[in-house]
């Protein structure tokens, strides 16, 4: 079950466009710059706190793809960690999508 504090389409927009801005974080030699990417999952899990209700696992889950505590290689392991952020960001998509249908 998908509990939305917003309409989903709005949901899906706010997802996709967290998705798109994965494409905006600045890029080193070695990756993605960390702190730009640190910059990108705070305003990510702003927007998933926003999608999802008070008691929803998704806003606690994001946060555990984690960021890394130090910087240290960070610019490669960001390219993997942004993957992830990816995969779940498209998933949280398709839940949405497949209650819709439920709803029709």
């Amino acid at each position: 079950m998908v509990n939305l504090n917003v309409p989903p389409d709005e949901a899906i927009r706010l997802l996709n466009e967290r998705i798109e801005a994965i494409g905006t974080i600045k890029r080193t030699p070695a990756g993605l710059d960390y702190y730009d990417f640190v910059g990108w999952c705070s305003r990510t899990y702003a927007a998933v706190d926003r999608i999802y209700g008070v008691g929803d696992f998704r806003p606690e889950e994001i946060r555990m793809i984690g960021l890394f505590n130090c910087s240290c290689d960070a610019h490669t392991r960001a390219v993997i960690v942004a993957d992830a952020y990816y995969a779940k960001l498209q998933e949280y998509i398709g839940q949405i999508e497949e209650a819709g249908k439920g709803s029709e």
